[in-house]
């Protein structure tokens, strides 16, 4: 189960021990390497899910594996702290919001932009004017597409949801009529 008050904090700590754009990838990059070995490792996965093997024995698996991957220093501590608090499957959920935290740290505004089908570059370019217009400060679009919206966009900002598509209206008439 998920648990996003700590993906969310584990985030922020990150973000805020990160000095500049450099650290930032460098700390990104550091940690989509990691995600991708665990994921490529099976016997490794496995071996630092296993209950029964004691926290301290999981903390030198992954201090070797660390070491044998040099990885910088803040990374290290930020994956070392992962492990003490028994929080290390979190890092795939961390590593997903960290470009948003980031971009929020550097006034950066984050939208999620759901369509039916791909928006051309002129419309995308359109809509970041507009919202960032309206921000008052750049914003940062990333797109999806979802067959469900069956025209429009549904735009989301955190837990702000701006539905302009189709099946957000026809949901909104059907709740018109059902309230009579």
């Amino acid at each position: 189960m998920k648990n996003q008050a700590l993906i969310d904090r584990y985030t922020e700590g990150l973000v805020l021990a990160l000095a500049d754009a450099a650290d930032y990838a460098r700390a990104e990059s550091e940690l989509k390497g990691l995600c991708r070995l665990f994921e490529a490792n099976e016997d490794l996965r496995r071996t630092l899910a296993n209950p029964l093997l004691a926290r301290g024995r999981k903390a030198e698996i992954v201090g070797d594996v660390l070491d044998r991957m040099a990885l910088s220093d803040k990374t290290r501590r930020f994956v070392l702290l992962l492990m003490e608090h028994a929080r290390l499957e979190l890092l795939t959920d961390i590593l997903e919001l960290l470009p948003v935290a980031w971009g929020a740290k550097q006034g950066i505004v984050s939208y999620e932009v759901a369509s039916a089908i791909p928006l051309d570059e002129i419309r995308r370019q359109r809509l970041a004017a507009e919202l960032g217009r309206l921000e008052g400060a750049p914003v940062r679009l990333t797109y999806e597409i979802d067959p469900s919206v069956l025209g429009g966009l549904r735009v989301r900002k955190g837990n702000l949801v701006y539905d302009a598509s189709i099946k957000g209206s026809l949901d909104r008439l059907r709740e018109q009529i059902l309230e009579g």
